[in-house]
């Protein structure tokens, strides 16, 4: 099971008309506390998946998440 934390660094991106344009980097905290906007898409919080283009949506963040 792969895990972060609300301190794991994403990139935040909108996608409009099938381009994808970046919002900002943020920690998962602050991208969570993002309005739930459906065309919000998320870098992976695994350095290594982000760096390979894995993106992520809301939901699949969110399930990547350990809270303590």
């Amino acid at each position: 099971m792969e895990i972060a934390r609300l301190e794991s660094i994403v990139e935040v991106s909108v996608v409009k008309a099938g381009v994808s344009r970046a919002v900002g980097i943020m920690s998962m905290r602050q991208a969570l506390d993002l309005p739930d906007i459906p065309n919000l898409i998320y870098s992976h919080p695994d350095p290594a998946k982000a760096a390979a283009g894995v993106e992520v949506n809301r939901r699949d963040l969110e399930g990547l998440l350990v809270r303590h």
